[in-house]
């Protein structure tokens, strides 16, 4: 069937172009020799509770997960004080994307993006049929609200996808700013992605309390090291959530995931460790990037860092690293950068760190 929104290629999605294994078959290297810096995770691994709890699960894996997720809801119900009817669940945010989208949009309906950022929204958007309405700010690795505002004066927007801090820039929305586009435009509904937030704090979860066009996106694959058990959810008002609990799949996220889900919501102090690991380590790699000048830092949240290549391509510095074993996003997939080549890569250990930085010093 042809859908005149495809018109234009669908986004690339860096997890896709690039995989231990694929590059494994490309350049004939060991798997285990394999370092991955394209995607976000958490260099510590899981919280050991978390393990625990998923493990504990396993003897009864011949039996459904539960449907409603009553014990994950009550706890998190708690945490950011909401109804349980005000949370909805994904195997991922990539599940819970598609979920409301279909849920909240009609073919044809105008979706805002600010680009660059995750490609998943465009690419739902798209496969949903709807009109994809890209704000780009200048420089690229900011936002521009002023322009966002112009953007949804000028037309009817349907779903506006906030991501904050956004991926792969790291730039930030205030809450305030939030607020006032919120409530400025009450037939638009505000999805606000604070994936890569830090799960200890509020972010704009209080206005997903409140306020009834704003959804707050969370996840448990960051910061809480669970990326591996797919799960992710969504805040916001219960009448909405509603239309998209109806097309949920009833047992999209496994008992084990939402054991060490709520296990991994009690380790604060796993999360506070992880925080001082990201911080010591990006400082330690940005002073020494900032030696290497042709790599410029344009961006960057916890452990994750955009960087803009002063010269070369950005595919060509993808390939020449991957052939190293030491994988790193091309930040093209992420939208437009104005032509501007950069990758983007999630720093890991200190030795990891260190053997990618002798990498990137080999092509300075």
């Amino acid at each position: 069937m042809n859908n005149p929104h495809f018109n234009d290629a669908l986004p690339r999605l860096y997890e896709a172009e690039l995989s231990p294994s694929i590059v494994s078959a490309r350049f004939g290297l060991d798997p285990a020799a394999i370092v991955d810096f394209s995607l976000n995770v958490n260099p510590l691994g899981p919280p050991s509770s978390a393990v625990a709890a998923a493990r504990a699960t396993l003897d009864s894996c011949n039996l459904y997960p539960d449907a409603q997720l009553a014990a994950l809801r009550k706890a998190l119900a708690r945490r950011h004080a909401v109804d349980f009817d005000q949370l909805f669940f994904g195997a991922g945010l990539d599940d819970v994307i598609k979920l409301v989208l279909h849920a909240w949009t009609a073919e044809g309906d105008a979706v805002l993006i600010h680009v660059p950022t995750f490609p998943r929204y465009e690419l739902e958007t798209r496969l949903r049929g709807c009109h994809v309405v890209a704000v780009q700010a200048d420089p690229p690795w900011t936002i521009d609200v002023d322009a966002l505002h112009a953007q949804l004066a000028s037309r009817r927007v349907a779903v506006a996808f906030l991501c904050t801090p956004n991926n792969p820039t790291g730039a930030t929305i205030a809450t305030s700013d939030i607020e006032a586009l919120a409530a400025r435009f009450r037939d638009t509904l505000f999805i606000v992605d604070e994936a890569l937030g830090n799960p200890l704090d509020d972010g704009a979860t209080a206005l997903a309390r409140r306020e009834p066009n704003v959804v707050v996106l969370r996840t448990f694959s960051k910061a809480l090291g669970l990326a591996g058990l797919r799960i992710g959810y969504a805040v916001g008002p219960g009448a909405l959530l509603a239309l998209a609990e109806r097309g949920r799949p009833p047992f999209n996220v496994t008992a084990a995931a939402e054991a060490a889900a709520i296990a991994a919501l009690d380790d604060a102090a796993f999360v506070t460790r992880s925080y001082e690991t990201f911080h010591a380590e990006t400082q330690w790699f940005c002073d020494a990037l900032a030696r290497l000048p042709p790599f410029v830092l344009r961006g960057g949240h916890a452990n994750m860092l955009l960087i803009e290549l002063s010269s070369g391509t950005a595919a060509a510095c993808v390939d020449a690293l991957a052939a190293k074993g030491l994988l790193v996003a091309d930040a093209a997939c992420f939208g437009t950068h104005d032509a501007r080549a950069a990758i983007r890569i999630s720093l890991r250990d200190r030795a990891a760190n260190a053997r990618l930085l002798a990498e990137l010093q080999e092509l300075a």
